[in-house]
């Protein structure tokens, strides 16, 4: 676009030695015929009084000032200092860098990776654009084909390996020949420059700068000669006028179609209907998601040290859901009172465990008809045996600190048994039936202690086998449950159920109570009692699990936790799974499995390895710096920053704010 622009005009003194302009450069008006695009991360505002460009405010009795005086009031800076390599504008110090080759291919957000680390987030990009003629451009085009051509035979002729690089120009120049003379397509002469600001002339991150936009790919060349930063500056500030490319020669070729594939030069944000996770921490633009729309399920980890605000992202997560989808089941199993807060703030039912409420660990609901329509290969029956027997297998190995071993087809045995006699059999149509208990376990066992030949157990040795193991099974099993037993009330009915939006299984007191093993235990028990009722709603649910590591480090539940991760979409339940570490996903093949269902991924701040980050997420090395770098949740900042994965998305940089109604609400700081 061509416009009328005033710019600063050019000091003609010599540039031999450093000087200091102690008043604004005067400006003049010049046409320039030049597209100029500049994008700041840092905004500059007038009452920002580390800003270089200064704004001159008019007194009631001064006289109305030139249009030119007004004007350069607002582009020119105060003051200019200039030095080989940089120069000083106002109170802020400035280094340009031009990029003297582009990438093939730009691809979008090519050069994010700029605004994705602390050294180089203070830098703007100057894009200049000329659009050139195209039919000139043809003849050019035709005469450097006949060069290279020429050029080309004579190498080849030769047996020169040079011959392969004219070769590629050749067909480049074909193909952008080919483009121009055939298509609507224009071509333009395009100049960019990275200009890096900072306070301290120290402090200008013009290394990292470099590197970050040769990863681009980019090929960055600092400004040359060294006195030329006032042209740079110049070229940088957005009046339109390409002071450097008279000195640098600094455009570049480029096609319409492969200028539009560099923007945005930072990655667009996410959005679709759902609830806003944060801002995009490149551009402040929301990322709004709803996890039931996901294709690879619905699970979602959150990791992150103490402090970094991953239960603050959480707890809004939920309030937000409450009010997006009013209908949505939410459930928290918490055994550190972290979510009293946010039960409180949306009327939930709190559920004290332990005591004398009951909790089956044996109970099989039904699953609802149209879920097994649509998945013909769900057996709920073997999961139910599985999940039994993986219960009391952390039961055994942990509480009575005797494992299983040889014992466990014995127990295997009773439990069928204990089902059938209750109606249950493999069939779905039976799971209606009121599930057994540990109590109705310990009689088969008893009756197998009895009468082994009852069980199908015909020679003497194998009936001395089952009375042998029944006898040892009782000896463990009797005293936690009998009536007056540390697990009593496990060997009862359940009494709660999902007649509540918003439920909060507390083990607050549980954990104080019985210790980290027993804890471990419970949280597996009020687990498998959260998904047997998933599948009985037709709501959607968000099942939150926090201090996940009591269920990860648990080996022998990951079996039935990855198998119910798996199926949960199926129920239409989203488990959310929180946790201090990344490394409890990768103790064990089945914990990474777990890790990689889930759909999403919200990393804060965490002390692991960047190598351990990278190889365990799959992550960049830009990603991974993001994430070491990331800020912990305070009340000054007023944000938590984040990295969200999304499944077949990608990762996206986020920082967590809440409203003044929210933090009201939630009654919490980021840093919970």
């Amino acid at each position: 676009m061509s416009s009328d622009i005033e710019h600063a005009k050019e000091d003609n003194r010599s540039q031999e030695q450093p000087e200091t302009d102690a008043e604004a450069q005067s400006v003049e008006q010049e046409t320039a015929d030049a597209e100029t695009t500049d994008h700041s991360t840092e905004p500059e505002t007038d009452t920002d009084d580390t800003a270089p460009f200064s704004v001159t405010h008019e007194t009631p009795n001064s006289p109305l000032q030139e249009e030119s005086d007004v004007h350069s009031s607002i582009i020119a800076p105060s003051a200019i200092e200039k030095t080989p390599g940089a120069i000083r504008a106002g109170n802020r110090w400035l280094q340009t860098q031009w990029i003297g080759e582009f990438a093939d291919a730009p691809a979008d957000g090519l050069l994010e990776a700029l605004y994705s680390t602390g050294e180089t987030r203070k830098t703007d990009i100057s894009m200049h654009l000329d659009p050139r003629d195209t039919q000139s451009t043809l003849d050019s085009l035709e005469n450097q084909l006949e060069d290279l051509e020429a050029e080309f035979e004579y190498l080849s002729e030769k047996h020169r390996a040079s011959a392969r690089g004219i070769q590629k120009d050749l067909e480049d120049h074909r193909e952008l020949y080919d483009v121009l003379r055939n298509t609507s397509m224009r071509a333009f002469d395009v100049s960019m420059y990275l200009t890096t600001g900072a306070t301290e002339r120290e402090n200008l991150e013009t290394d990292a700068v470099r590197k970050a936009a040769r990863r681009a790919p980019a090929n960055l060349t600092p400004v040359t000669p060294r006195w030329a930063q006032t042209d740079s500056l110049i070229s940088a500030s957005p009046i339109g006028v390409d002071k450097l490319d008279e000195s640098l020669d600094a455009k570049t070729p480029m096609l319409a179609g492969a200028v539009g594939a560099m923007f945005p030069f930072v990655s667009g944000s996410f959005a679709e209907p759902g609830v806003e996770y944060g801002t995009y921490a490149l551009n402040e633009s929301p990322l709004i998601l709803d996890r039931f729309n996901r294709e690879t399920g619905y699970c979602t980890m959150v990791i992150g040290q103490l402090g970094a605000g991953k239960s603050f992202s959480t707890k809004l997560q939920l309030l937000r859901r409450a009010m997006y989808d009013p209908e949505t089941l939410i459930v928290m199993l918490d055994p550190m009172e972290g979510f009293a807060g946010v039960n409180e703030a949306l009327g939930g039912e709190r559920i004290t465990v332990g005591g004398r409420r009951g909790f089956n660990p044996l109970e099989l609901q039904s699953t609802p008809q149209h879920v097994l329509d649509r998945v013909p290969d769900l057996d709920p029956w073997s999961e139910q045996i599985s999940w039994v027997l993986t219960f009391c297998d952390t039961f055994f190995t942990h509480v009575a600190n005797n494992p299983l071993g040889e014992r466990k087809q014995t127990l295997r045995r009773a439990v069928q048994e204990a089902y059938e006699r209750q109606g249950i059999e493999r069939d779905p149509k039976t799971h209606h039936h009121e599930s057994p208990t540990i109590r109705d376990v310990i009689a088969v066992l008893e009756d197998m202690l009895d009468d082994p030949v009852a069980f199908g157990y015909p020679t003497a040795s194998e009936q001395e086998s089952v009375r042998k193991d029944a006898q040892s099974l009782l000896t463990d099993l009797r005293p936690s449950f009998r009536p007056d037993g540390d697990l009593a009330n496990l060997a009862q009915p359940t009494e709660f159920d999902l007649d509540s939006k918003v439920l909060y299984l507390d083990l607050h007191q549980e954990e104080g109570a019985r210790g980290r093993t027993e804890t471990s235990l419970m949280m597996s028990v009020l687990f498998n009692a959260v998904y047997e009722r998933a599948k009985q709603t037709d709501k959607r649910v968000v099942f939150v699990i926090d201090e996940a590591h009591y269920l990860m480090n648990d080996a022998t539940s990951l079996e039935f936790l990855e198998m119910a991760v798996r199926h949960s979409r199926h129920y239409d339940l989203s488990l959310h799974f929180i946790t201090q570490t990344g490394g409890e996903f990768t103790l064990t093949p089945q914990a990474q499995t777990i890790s990689n269902l889930c759909s999403m991924t919200l990393i804060h701040r965490v002390n692991e390895e960047a190598e351990k980050l990278a190889e365990w997420f799959g992550l960049s090395e830009r990603e991974v710096n993001w994430v070491r770098t990331a800020k912990a949740g305070n009340d000054e900042d007023g944000f938590s920053e984040a990295l969200l994965g999304i499944d077949e998305e990608g990762w996206f940089p986020l920082r967590v704010r809440a409203s003044g109604f929210e933090k009201r609400m939630l009654g919490s700081s980021p840093d919970s």
